[in-house]
C-alpha cells in the first residue's frame, strides 16, 4: 500500500502524484475504473510530500526540496535549512511554495503558480 500524501478527490481518469517514502519512489497515480488505480513511477525519489505547479514542474519534499519536469527529469534542488515534509502553494497569486519543516516555515517565489 503505498504512503502518499496529500490526496485529493479522483474521477475516473484523472491522474494525481503520490510520494511514497517506503518505497522512495513518487507515482503518477491514474483512477482506471471504481474498482482499479494504476500506479506507474514518475521519478526515483520519496518523500513526504508532492506538489505540482501549472508549468507541469513538481516539486517533491524529501531532505530537501527536489523539482522535476512534466517528464520526471530532476532539474533542480533547494537546501532547506531544516528537513522539509510539507508543500503547499498560496498567495493571491498561488506562486507562493509554502515549505513546512521540523520547526519552521519557508517559502519560495515560483514562476508559476501552484494547482
Amino acid at each position: 500500500m503505498l504512503q502518499a500524501s496529500q490526496w485529493q478527490l479522483f474521477s475516473v481518469g484523472d491522474e494525481h502524484l503520490a510520494a511514497s517514502e517506503e518505497d522512495d519512489t513518487v507515482y503518477r497515480l491514474k483512477l482506471d475504473n471504481l474498482e482499479h488505480v494504476a500506479a506507474t513511477e514518475f521519478a526515483p525519489r520519496g518523500g513526504s510530500s508532492v506538489v505540482t505547479d501549472t508549468a507541469g514542474n513538481v516539486y517533491v519534499a524529501e531532505g530537501q526540496l527536489y523539482i522535476y519536469n512534466a517528464s520526471g527529469r530532476e532539474i533542480g534542488m533547494v537546501e532547506i535549512p531544516e528537513r522539509p515534509s510539507s508543500l503547499a502553494f498560496g498567495g493571491v497569486d498561488k506562486k507562493t511554495l509554502f515549505i513546512g519543516a521540523r520547526g519552521s516555515l519557508f517559502s519560495l517565489r515560483t514562476v508559476a503558480a501552484g494547482r
